[in-house]
């Protein structure tokens, strides 16, 4: 766990505010808002809040490779 915190704390600064919200109000927090509540925020659909989710998990598992040596 504290790999994965480390990781994601490296990469933080490095992510785009859109990026930034949608790790600490969906991935990170203990009640996560929807994906419909997220892109009601942004004026975008269900589905590219997932994309974008999908690219922020795609940085964190490169993140966390680097860190590992794979």
């Amino acid at each position: 766990m504290e790999l994965l915190r480390d990781g994601i704390d490296e990469i933080r600064d490095s992510l785009n505010d859109r990026e930034r919200e949608l790790l600490e109000d969906r991935l990170l927090a203990d009640e996560p808002l929807t994906l419909q509540e997220i892109g009601e925020r942004y004026g975008v659909t269900r589905e590219a809040v997932r994309q974008m989710e999908n690219r922020l998990m795609g940085k964190i598992r490169e993140q966390l490779k680097s860190r590992l040596g794979q």
